[in-house]
């Protein structure tokens, strides 16, 4: 079994160009990958706060949807 691998390309070659900036900024490669790490976790909390702001509000308009349909069918 062959596992497909889904790489978002233009995510690439940012990361590319930002490690290069920052090689070329700080002259330190430990700095750089220090910075990098940083931008990862913060990209993966700004992820999981969108993430979670949907399944928020699809459960929000779930349950109202839901409360709707019970008082439409008390009020018959």
């Amino acid at each position: 079994m062959k596992v497909k691998l889904h790489v978002n390309w233009k995510k690439v070659i940012v990361f590319l160009l930002i490690s290069a900036g920052l090689i070329y900024l700080t002259h330190s490669l430990l700095m750089s990958i220090g910075i990098v790490l940083l931008l990862f976790v913060v990209d993966a909390l700004l992820a999981n706060y969108e993430y979670r702001k949907q399944t928020k509000a699809f459960f929000d308009d779930l349950r109202r949807d839901e409360e709707q349909r019970k008082t439409d069918q008390h009020n018959k």
